[in-house]
């Protein structure tokens, strides 16, 4: 009988072998059997994946017996056997153990996404994968919406198909969460499926009240895939249900068996494991660019803090910390420091710092990102002296823009700096540039415009008003800067711009109790741009108007409307025209349902924004959802937790859920 020829096995590179116990029969067998020994993965009903060496035993039986297995109920061992039989050296044993897959159809998904994922044959890998390509991510029971997202998902294109799993992750009463977690169980890609994984385990937190719904869903999705993406997410929903410290450990054992999983498959995701037209292979260099295991390794730090194992995470953050650095170079090394030092000091381990010091002093030195981060460390720790000094060094050594860039380094470390919760060093840096007569023109219109809005934020109106006067007011602005050119370099509208200022001064005299100087300086701004929404919500919400100022105000809101409404028809603008509309509905009157369809379109630009979440909770609000409210602006507060104006909204939106809540 004449034989096809068939693909050479490829085994991992000896460093990955012994991690795993040497080769596949004893690697991933052993792995398996090892972490179900502990009870870790039984505890959270994970199943080790069924491929050919794990059930070589069972290959005759199953490729023999052909479509002639699919008559009954196949067993996991008959459906294990197929899939060895998918390597065979004889083509025509092959052909029959992929027609008896491809008739048993769902039942043998797991396995098979499993084999395309963990089999060190590369034809069972392809075969595999190719079998399961033809099961559907539908339900009937997913609602239009959820269907609708799904369709669009099978899009070739890489980024749009992220974008639809944080479309899932987002739909309303979480009844995306299920075909979220499908898709960590079916995607025939493994960056597909850690994608979807990573936004599941992101989103739990230690005793977040959302978190159980997701979790029953999760649950269902998932199904008893085998999955290294799945078994993780599946740790972490046992984690998240223990009831005591043994199967805390449990979960977490599970967990870190997955982990040790997906970092094996990460190191793979360079090999090509689908041929074709050349999308899957352009799939697969995006996938190395954009899929890391930092959402893994983050969610492992925090299950461990939550278990009260504080040496170990302080243990794996310091470690992972060292590893930002020592695998990349230049700036991408400088900003994965920073953000694991951040993120280390957002959790409660600012010790992480000491490892920088230790290691990479010339880091904290020479890049001055990296020396506020660290300051901001030492800050957390209580060594304030210690964290000024840093702070001063990494000032001193913040370097100027050159002509021809649109951003610097000097702003980009003032916008970080407000959002770590330093007002006094991000107004240093945003005040040094605005001060200094020879900074580029774009470097200093962008800093007088941010450092404005960051002082309106934190309700120092009187200031902002005055550091955007540097740029805007005549009598002081720089004369060798053209300000309505320079914005218009920038994207920015002088008008628009002149308008903010405007509304700053209406704020800050509101401030002081002066009614009348508050209306002329928002009059001042609507002549300088009919459209400033928060300038037409304040004159909407003057306590003294009367009842004619008041249908001004509101007629001035519905004109506003309907042009930003044609813009968007009419331009297809981008996500702020959205949440301007929705903005604008929300704090005054309006059509709420299209102001709520509104604020989800931007945050479908712009992936949990926390300005447009803080929108679409006010249009919950608005709606007179004051739990979609709160869920919503918690988002937000997750995102910005030292945004003083988002968390004033949610204090606001939480009393006036008490207040609705009848008292028994």
């Amino acid at each position: 009988m004449h034989s096809a020829p068939r693909l050479p096995r490829h085994h991992l590179p000896t460093e990955q072998r012994c991690g795993l116990g040497c080769h596949r029969a004893v690697g991933v067998a052993f792995l398996w059997g090892a972490a179900l020994f502990v009870g870790g993965l039984v505890a959270v009903g994970f199943r080790p994946p069924v491929t050919g060496v794990a059930w070589a035993g069972a290959t005759e039986t199953g490729a023999a017996q052909g479509e002639a297995v699919v008559a009954g109920d196949p067993t996991p061992a008959v459906i294990a056997g197929l899939i060895a039989g998918l390597g065979d050296s004889d083509f025509q044993r092959r052909e029959s153990a992929a027609a008896a897959l491809k008739a048993i159809g769902p039942a043998a998904v797991d396995a098979l996404l499993a084999a395309a994922e963990l089999d060190d044959d590369l034809e069972v890998a392809l075969r595999a994968r190719w079998l399961a390509d033809a099961i559907p991510l539908e339900m009937p029971h997913d609602i239009s919406e959820v269907a609708r997202l799904l369709e669009s998902y099978k899009q070739r294109d890489f980024r749009l198909r992220v974008r639809v799993l944080q479309r899932l992750l987002r739909v309303d009463d979480n009844a995306g969460i299920e075909a979220l977690a499908r898709v960590v169980r079916l995607d025939r890609t493994v960056i597909g499926s850690r994608e979807a994984a990573a936004l599941l385990v992101g989103e739990w937190r230690p005793d977040d009240p959302w978190w159980p719904e997701m979790a029953t869903r999760a649950s269902v999705g998932l199904g008893t895939s085998a999955r290294p993406t799945a078994a993780f997410v599946r740790g972490v929903i046992a984690f998240s249900q223990a009831t005591d410290q043994q199967a805390r450990d449990a979960a977490l054992q599970a967990s870190g068996a997955a982990l040790a999983l997906l970092d094996r498959v990460a190191a793979d995701e360079s090999q090509p494991i689908q041929q074709g037209d050349g999308g899957d292979e352009e799939l697969e260099d995006e996938a190395g660019s954009a899929t890391t295991a930092r959402p893994f390794q983050r969610c492992q730090i925090r299950m461990l803090l939550a278990a009260g194992k504080r040496d170990e995470a302080l243990a794996v953050a310091s470690q992972l910390l060292e590893a930002s650095w020592t695998g990349q170079a230049g700036s991408n090394a400088v900003m994965a420091t920073v953000d694991w030092l951040v993120w280390g000091v957002e959790v409660g381990l600012s010790e992480i710092v000491d490892r920088l010091h230790t290691a990479r002093p010339d880091l904290v030195a020479g890049e001055p990102l990296v020396g506020f981060a660290a300051a901001l460390a030492e800050r957390s720790r209580g060594n304030a002296d210690r964290a000024a000094t840093l702070a001063d060094k990494a000032f001193a050594g913040l370097r100027v823009a050159v002509p021809g860039r649109r951003g610097s380094e000097r702003m980009q470390a003032a916008v970080l700096l407000a959002r770590w919760g330093c007002p006094d060093w991000a107004m240093r840096v945003y005040t040094a540039v605005v001060d200094d007569a020879t900074a580029v023109p774009i470097e200093f219109v962008l800093t007088a415009t941010f450092g404005a809005e960051y002082l309106h934020e934190m309700e120092r109106d009187d200031e902002a008003t005055a550091f955007l006067g540097r740029l805007l007011d005549k009598d002081r602005a720089r004369k060798d800067v053209d300000a309505e050119q320079t914005l218009s370099q920038i994207g920015r509208d002088y008008r628009a711009t002149l308008a903010r200022l405007r509304f700053f001064a209406s704020s800050a005299a509101a401030a002081r109790g002066d009614s009348a100087g508050c209306r002329a300086a928002l009059e001042d701004a609507l002549r300088s741009s009919s459209k400033d929404v928060d300038s037409l919500i304040a004159l909407y919400r003057l306590p003294d108007n009367t009842p004619d100022q008041q249908a001004d105000a509101l007629r001035r809101v519905n004109e506003a409307l309907r042009q930003i409404d044609n813009e968007i028809q009419a331009l297809d603008h981008g996500a702020n025209d959205y949440n301007e509309y929705a903005w604008l509905v929300a704090n005054t009157q309006g059509d709420a349902e299209k102001a709520t369809r509104y604020s989800k379109q931007s945050l479908a630009f712009v992936f949990d924004s926390s300005s447009y979440l803080d929108t679409l909770a006010h249009c919950r609000a608005a709606a007179g959802d004051l739990a979609g409210a709160i869920r919503w602006q918690s988002l937000a507060r997750r995102h910005e937790p030292h945004n003083e104006t988002i968390r004033k909204n949610l204090l606001r939106f939480q009393e006036m859920a008490a207040k609705a809540t009848p008292t028994p």
